[in-house]
């Protein structure tokens, strides 16, 4: 079972939910996001410290639909992670 997200760590998805999706933002349009886990040298069960928001559309029907198809169309995770951090401006 996965354990509760500590308070620094809601925070930090708070100000992803409120920044939108990456995909979408790169583009200059915003929608409600969700929290991508990057899922880069971790095994089955392991949540990455890095994550991205990403709309249901990009996340779950993209992403989890094709992961190799969305880097290509969209970058990297580790690029999109790089792009959120730098983009994450009050």
């Amino acid at each position: 079972m996965a354990k509760k997200p500590n308070k620094e760590t809601r925070e930090r998805y708070k100000r992803a939910i409120n920044f939108g999706c990456v995909v979408c933002k790169m583009n200059g349009i915003w929608s409600e996001p969700q929290i991508h886990h990057l899922r880069v040298n971790t095994g089955m069960g392991l949540k990455s410290d890095k994550f991205i928001p990403l709309c249901y559309q990009h996340h779950m029907i993209e992403y989890h639909g094709n992961p190799k198809e969305f880097e290509k169309n969209y970058g990297l995770q580790e690029e999109l992670y790089k792009w959120y951090i730098e983009n994450d401006r009050d």
